[in-house]
This record gives C-alpha cells, structure tokens and sequence, in this order.
C-alpha cells in the first residue's frame, strides 16, 4: 500500500470508529486529510471502494497481530485465548454503528468483512482447536466447527451492541464469551487458566 493511500485509510478508519460508516462523508474525509474532495477521489473513485480498502487494511493489522500471537511459545488454547482478547479490545473501540450500517448500506465491504471473520475463525482458531484436540488437551467427542459455530462465530455482533460493550470489562466480556466455552470442551481446566 502506497503511503499516501495509507494516510487517507487511517485516517478515514479514526473517522468510521467513532461516527460509523454512514454518517461520514466523502467532504467529512477530505476536510479531516486537508485535501479537496477531488484529490481524495484520485485515490478512491468511490465511497465503497474506500471503506472496502479500509476493510482490507483494518484485517492485514489484525493478521499482523494474529501472526505474532501464533510465533508465541505456548499452548494452542493460550494463544486463541490472547487472540480473542485482542480481538475484543480492538471491536470495543468501534462505533457500533460501524457494523450495522457496513451490513446495511455496503454489502461488498460487508463481504470482504464476512470472509475475513470467517478466516480467522474457520482456518486460524479452528485449527488451534484441532491441534489442542490432536495432543489431547481438548475432549475427542468435540465437533470443533460446530463449537466455532455457536460459541464464536457471532462475537462481533454481541459486542456490537453498545448496552453490552460498555456494561462490562474486556475480561468479564473475554472470560464469559470465550474462556468458560472453552473450558467446557477441555480435558483439564487449568489448561486455560
């Protein structure tokens, strides 16, 4: 990504963050970057097309992140426990109605949202869970997907809801979407502890 791109992208996601995503305009990004609508459309020809690229940017620093987690020295089911506390501290600085109106108002950006969600959760946590299950720290009954599925999958959306972000801590909302699931398809709780 070229740096110039980069700003507008930053900059443009500090804005989505904490107004969402319809309520900024392409004159609202332009006056924050000190540039004319003009100039910011020689880089983005649309709307859409900017918040997909900021989708795509929001997800490579998410991958980053995820990357440096999985080089860790540690158990699989630690390094799923830091990757969701990560993952909630970052959804928690959003706008909630960032993921309402991105559903709403621009289904392709929605798309790339969806696709990259399901990456992390049906190839990166998936297969933490699998390698947890292979050396047996998780129960051999467990159907893996079907745990992804109902107890991970929707996270995003819980945490979208502003009543239930703001209501409690990183930790109380980490242990009771993630660590006390968890512990149920373990063989030995100390494990996640």
């Amino acid at each position: 990504m070229q740096s110039e791109d980069k700003k507008i992208i930053t900059k443009t996601l500090e804005l989505f963050k904490k107004y969402g995503v319809k309520s900024v305009s392409m004159d609202d990004i332009a006056s924050v970057l000190a540039v004319s609508k003009k100039t910011l459309y020689t880089y983005f020809d649309s709307k859409d097309l900017l918040i997909e690229k900021t989708i795509c940017y929001i997800f490579t620093e998410h991958f980053n992140k995820i990357d440096r987690i999985l080089e860790k020295e540690m158990s699989p089911l630690q390094k799923i426990i830091l990757i969701y506390r990560y993952g909630i501290n970052q959804l928690i600085t959003y706008d909630p109605a960032f993921y309402f109106e991105l559903k709403k108002y621009h289904l392709s950006a929605h798309n790339h949202y969806e696709t990259y969600k399901r990456t992390i959760i049906f190839d990166i946590i998936l297969g933490l869970l699998k390698e947890a299950q292979e050396v047996e720290e998780i129960r051999q009954d467990v159907n893996l997907n079907l745990f992804c599925e109902i107890h991970l999958f929707k996270i995003d959306e819980i945490l979208a809801d502003p009543e239930f972000n703001t209501q409690y801590s990183t930790q109380q909302m980490l242990n009771h979407l993630v660590i006390h699931n968890l512990r149920g398809i373990v063989v030995d709780t100390s494990l996640i502890d």
